[in-house]
């Protein structure tokens, strides 16, 4: 299927969706979502442009004359421009009605911004109602190309890990930063976009959402490095804990609890399970290790064009495990003033079953 007709079937699944829901008209800007529809990556700005999509008919996109070449090539085949000094939202409405859309009850998505969505209510007379519900669904199954594009972004963060991490024992008396921008470095040359990492030393892997700092990496203390970048837009996602000297029982112990929870949540990934059986998977094994208290946060979360998109493995998800679906799996204990562990890979649901996107080594690393 070509990238136009691809775009044109997806926009056609979200009519299939508007109709059920009886929706009129949905209005799409800048983000994950425009992406998906169109292939437009055009970072917003304080000026409109929309994706205005139609239940039935042909969507066209509104954008200013700043950026005709940007957007022209784009798989649509209708656009409407405006200058500035012209109220975008009375043109926006003039196109509406000249092609005879309706638009009483619009959809809006979810990344626009409100001074866009209360301007369009106004123009339109509409009812106005977040989009997420039309795009999400379809954007949480990926298709082939897509995931692709995943699978190819985790095989070069495991590269990219390896690279940084094969300096072993030469990290010591450097800081988190520093190794954070190697990271970011090494991402970059295998051709990924947009690296933000998580490093954090001893007390700081306590802290599932800590800030890389200047802490320097020492023996006696455990690495906690959480990093995500894209590649053709889609994301990949993975933590890894090592260890600098030799680490102490208990770590050895929390270690093993996090490894082992992770490996039941994969193995919960299967044909007729839904996504929180993978939560109650992960949370059962170290809850029986006497670490529940421990483990604050949802067991994974759907990853595509968003880091963090679609559904959750999270207990009381009740979305089924189909082929399409792509999320992280990454269980933890954090023990705060002390050391925390996480071990994060992407999976696949595939015809066949499932798929771990990462080859990195989970099993503890000591350096």
């Amino acid at each position: 299927m070509s990238g136009g007709e691809n775009y044109r079937r997806r926009r056609e699944r979200a009519g299939e969706l508007m109709r059920s829901r009886g929706v009129d008209l949905c209005l799409i800007g800048p983000g994950a979502d425009l992406a998906y529809m169109t292939g437009c990556r055009l970072p917003g700005d304080e000026r409109l442009l929309a994706l205005a999509l139609p239940p039935e008919g042909e969507a066209f996109l509104i954008a200013n004359e700043l950026y005709r070449e940007q957007v022209k090539d784009l798989p649509l085949s209708s656009f409407v421009y405006w200058r500035d000094g012209e109220d975008p939202y009375e043109i926006l409405a003039r196109a509406i009605r000249d092609r005879g859309f309706l638009s009483a009850q619009t959809a809006v998505g979810d990344a626009m911004p409100s001074v866009f969505a209360l301007n369009i209510a106004a123009a339109l007379g509409a009812e106005l109602r977040p989009a997420g519900f039309l795009t999400q669904p379809l954007r949480q199954y990926k298709d082939r190309e897509e995931m692709a594009a995943v699978a190819t972004a985790c095989r070069a963060a495991d590269e990219a890990l390896r690279a940084v991490l094969s300096l072993g024992r030469e990290w010591i008396g450097r800081t988190e930063s520093d190794l954070a921008e190697s990271l970011a470095r090494e991402m970059r040359r295998r051709g990924l976009e947009r690296p933000e990492i998580l490093a954090a030393v001893g007390p700081g892997a306590a802290v599932p959402h800590y800030k890389t700092g200047e802490t320097l990496i020492a023996d006696g203390q455990c690495l906690l490095v959480d990093f995500i970048a894209t590649y053709e837009g889609y994301y990949t996602d993975m933590t890894r804990t090592v260890h600098f000297g030799p680490p102490g029982d208990e770590f050895r112990a929390v270690y093993s609890a996090v490894l082992g929870a992770h490996l039941a949540a994969e193995t919960a990934v299967q044909a007729g399970n839904l996504m929180e059986d993978i939560d109650i998977a992960a949370r059962d094994y170290i809850s029986a290790r006497g670490y529940g208290d421990a483990f604050n946060h949802r067991t994974g979360h759907g990853v595509g064009l968003d880091v963090h998109e679609g559904a959750s493995a999270v207990r009381g998800e009740k979305t089924p495990l189909a082929p399409g679906l792509v999320f992280s799996v990454e269980p933890g204990i954090y023990l705060p003033g002390r050391f925390g562990v996480r071990i994060e890979n992407l999976v696949a649901v595939t015809a066949a079953g499932r798929e771990v996107l990462h080859t990195f080594p989970r099993e503890l690393l000591i350096f």
